[in-house]
């Protein structure tokens, strides 16, 4: 067994924090299948924020909160006088897979828009998605998308798959900020894609998508302690920099907005990359570049290039070991590893010889990705990859044709469905570290159409 079950029950279900009540009551009062099964969970809901007496619950270790993907989709705050702004939104999503013509004529002919007669603002759209079979159905509310399915007429004529749902993503913020404050998690790491765009605005003064983090997340952090602060830390939000994060905004002004203590760890518009220590840990970010829709996973960074991102992870790493750290983290956007959503990143950009190498050298290697909006993980070589996929964005890989893509002959396993198609899923990992020790790995995790719908469950066999 590679996971292990530990609050699936209805009866530790139920003692299990979860959404705002008075969210809640708005929210599944549309989804009855998910509404009867976590009613009974809304009165444990409400996210108090209080100061902990201690961030770091043991002196010879600490735990600390890792997601990714945890994006919202589109934000269309407008009505029926600003088409001009919502077919501008919607051409600048589709330009990034098809390109500017196709993007242009797909919405002159195929996009259909519904306003609320009594907001006046945007109420549902009907558009292609990602293959010329699909039909994307999205909801909005307050200009937001609170919902999106999509029906593959080729593949699944008839069927609607929801693959995204807005208050996944909140459950997820809510809880990352609720492991921090009273749950003994000093900081947060995020693999990327962490906003939609800066097309709308890019910082948290402007942009409704920082801001919306900040609401869910950022706002809700403690101020840090002496010792972060002693270990060069002065922020609890550690994000890799996401392809969404560059995508209108190729000067991070958004990321250095939200999280400006980055600068001090040598963060700027021309290098993305950065690494720290704390307790006998190292944490190793770097970037793997914006999205190319003829390479959607390609590392075509350039703010390092790949050699030199993978050079400087070599000295990070014999800098690492040189002073005896055992337990080393790295952070990156594009997976490594994956078998669901698209492609991993291509061999000759793939850094995991490199980080195979170094496995022996360690406790444990650890690495973190996304950007496929699905949750896997692996062990090959020594090294455990986590595809942290399901922090909020919608969830393409469960749409079909999209649940297994073919991979060579020993291709290593996903290790968390096992071989079973990828559902709907919105979760978040505390990873509890006792240095020169593997960690283990206790996944939370939101699944709105399951009898039981909050589980946590642990990854990987060593060190539980």
């Amino acid at each position: 067994m590679t996971i292990e079950y530990l609050h699936g029950t209805k009866a530790a279900v139920k003692r299990r924090p979860a959404i705002e009540s008075h969210l809640l009551s708005k929210w599944f009062s549309k989804i009855r299948t998910v509404a009867s099964a976590v009613a009974p969970l809304a009165v444990a809901a409400i996210l108090t924020v209080s100061t902990p007496a201690s961030v770091l619950a043991q002196a010879e270790g600490f735990k600390f909160v890792a997601y990714g993907d945890s994006r919202s989709m589109m934000y269309l705050p407008y009505g029926k006088s600003d088409l001009d702004k919502i077919y501008a939104s919607l051409a600048s999503g589709f330009a990034l897979i098809l390109g500017e013509k196709v993007a242009e004529e797909i919405i002159k002919t195929d996009v259909k828009i519904t306003f609320d007669p009594t907001t006046g603002g945007v109420d549902t759209v009907e558009m292609p998605f990602i293959t010329k079979s699909e039909v994307a159905h999205l909801t909005f509310e307050d200009g937001w998308v609170t919902e999106a399915s999509v029906e593959d007429t080729k593949l699944a004529p008839g069927v609607e798959t929801v693959m995204y749902r807005n208050y996944g993503g909140d459950w997820v913020g809510n809880q990352v900020a609720r492991e921090v404050v009273d749950g003994g998690a000093a900081f947060v790491v995020n693999s990327g894609d962490v906003v939609w765009w800066g097309g709308q605005g890019k910082t948290l003064e402007d942009s409704p998508y920082w801001q919306r983090m900040n609401r869910l997340l950022l706002s809700k952090l403690p101020p840090v302690d002496d010792e972060m602060r002693a270990a060069g830390l002065e922020g609890r939000y550690f994000p890799s920099v996401g392809n969404h994060e560059v995508w209108e905004d190729p000067q991070i002004e958004g990321v250095l907005s939200a999280a400006p203590y980055l600068a001090k760890l040598g963060v700027s518009s021309e290098k993305l990359i950065y690494t720290y220590d704390f307790r006998d840990t190292r944490f190793i970010f770097l970037w793997t570049g914006k999205a190319d829709r003829f390479a959607p996973s390609g590392w075509d960074a350039t703010r390092p290039v790949y050699q030199e991102q993978l050079a400087q992870l070599v000295a990070w790493l014999d800098d690492a070991k040189a002073k005896g750290i055992r337990n080393v983290f790295v952070v990156f956007h594009n997976p490594v590893y994956n078998r669901s959503g698209f492609e991993p990143i291509p061999e000759d950009t793939n850094p995991h010889a490199t980080l195979a190498s170094y496995a022996k050298d360690f406790a444990e290697l650890v690495v973190f990705n996304g950007h496929v909006h699905t949750t896997e993980t692996f062990d090959v070589d020594g090294v455990k990859y986590v595809v942290m996929g399901g922090g909020g964005a919608e969830q393409d890989p469960i749409l079909p044709g999209r649940t297994a893509i073919p991979r060579p002959d020993g291709y290593p396993q996903d290790l968390y469905w096992q071989g079973q198609p990828p559902k709907e899923e919105y979760n978040y990992l505390v990873v509890e570290v006792t240095p020169g020790k593997p960690s283990v790995f206790r996944l939370n995790r939101f699944r709105p159409w399951s009898s039981t719908p909050f589980e946590e469950v642990k990854l990987f066999e060593t060190g539980n």
